[in-house]
C-alpha cells in the first residue's frame, strides 16, 4: 500500500456509524494524518445524495476531519457533472432533498417542478417523499427525460435500529413504473470511481479504496484496477460474503491501516 498515490474513502462504516443526524466517530484521524505526512492524496466516495458537497464537507470537519471541498465526492456532486458534460444545463425534476437541490445549481442546471419542462428526471434519497413527486417523475420519464439515479445503494441500515428506506428503493419503484433503466451514477456505479481518479490523475492500480461494503465499495474498485481494503468493524445488519479476490486486506477499523504504512 505504500505506493499508492490516492486513498479513497467509503464515509459511513469507516469513519462514522450513522448516515444522518448525531453520528459516531469510528476513527480515522491518525490515517488521515499519516497519510497527508506521506504526501499522498485522499478523496472521500461518498453515497450521499441529500446533502451538498459544501454541506458533507462542513459537516465531516465539524466531526474533526480536515477534508477540503476538493476532496469531497458525495454522489450528488457527480450527478450535477455527469448532467453537465451531457446538457451543459438541464431543467431537473428531482426525487431529493434541498442538498441534492444546491448541488445541481451549483453547477447550473435549473430545478424544475413541472414534469412537462424537464430534461432530466434525477432520484436521490428523500425522507419526504409522496404519491404526488412519483407520479411527476414517473410521467417525466414516459415522456422522455433522461433518467438518473444519483445512487442506487440497495442498503442502509442505523446501527442499534435497523435498516431504513434507501434511494435504490425510489429508484427501483420508478424502474418498475417506467420500464426503464436509471443512469447510475453513484456507488456502485464505476462512473463514481473514474471521475474522482480522473481529477486526481491517478492510474487505478495506484489508488486504494477503502470501505465497509463489499457491493458498493469494494467491487466496482476491483472492477477498474483498484487496490481493496475492507472495513469490518461496525454491524451493518447482513452478512457479506465475498471472492477473496475482491479484497485485499481485512481490517477491523480505518485506523489499523496506518500499521500498513510504516
Amino acid at each position: 500500500m505504500k505506493d499508492a498515490e490516492l486513498f479513497a474513502f467509503d464515509v459511513h462504516g469507516v469513519f462514522i456509524t450513522r448516515i444522518l443526524d448525531d453520528p459516531e466517530v469510528l476513527g480515522g484521524y491518525r490515517l488521515l494524518r499519516r497519510l497527508r505526512e506521506m504526501g499522498k492524496k485522499v478523496a472521500v466516495i461518498a453515497s450521499g445524495s441529500n446533502w451538498s458537497t459544501r454541506e458533507y464537507t462542513l459537516r465531516l470537519n465539524k466531526l474533526g476531519f480536515d477534508f477540503d471541498m476538493d476532496e469531497v465526492w458525495p454522489a450528488a456532486r457527480i450527478a450535477a457533472l455527469h448532467l453537465a458534460n451531457i446538457f451543459g444545463s438541464a431543467r431537473c425534476l428531482v426525487l431529493g432533498e434541498e442538498g441534492l437541490r444546491v448541488e445541481l445549481e451549483r453547477h447550473g442546471h435549473r430545478v424544475v417542478r413541472d414534469w412537462r419542462e424537464a430534461d432530466a428526471v434525477v432520484v436521490g434519497h428523500d425522507r419526504s417523499i409522496t404519491f404526488e413527486k412519483f407520479t411527476e417523475a414517473i410521467r417525466a420519464v414516459n415522456s422522455g427525460a433522461y433518467f438518473l439515479a444519483v445512487n442506487k445503494v440497495r442498503w442502509y441500515y442505523m446501527p442499534g435500529e435497523g435498516p431504513i428506506l434507501s434511494p435504490g428503493a425510489i429508484v427501483a419503484a420508478v424502474e418498475f413504473q417506467t420500464r426503464r433503466e436509471a443512469v447510475v451514477v453513484g456507488k456502485p456505479s464505476p462512473i463514481h470511481f473514474t471521475t474522482v481518479l480522473n481529477h486526481n490523475n491517478v492510474k487505478p492500480e495506484k489508488a486504494v479504496m477503502v470501505g465497509d461494503d463489499v457491493e458498493a465499495d469494494m467491487f466496482p474498485a476491483r472492477s477498474l484496477g483498484m487496490r481493496t481494503i475492507l472495513v469490518t468493524g461496525v454491524d451493518r445488519g447482513d452478512t457479506q460474503t465475498y471472492p477473496r479476490k475482491l479484497v485485499d486486506l481485512e481490517v477491523t477499523q480505518v485506523d489499523d491501516i496506518v500499521a500498513l504504512l510504516d
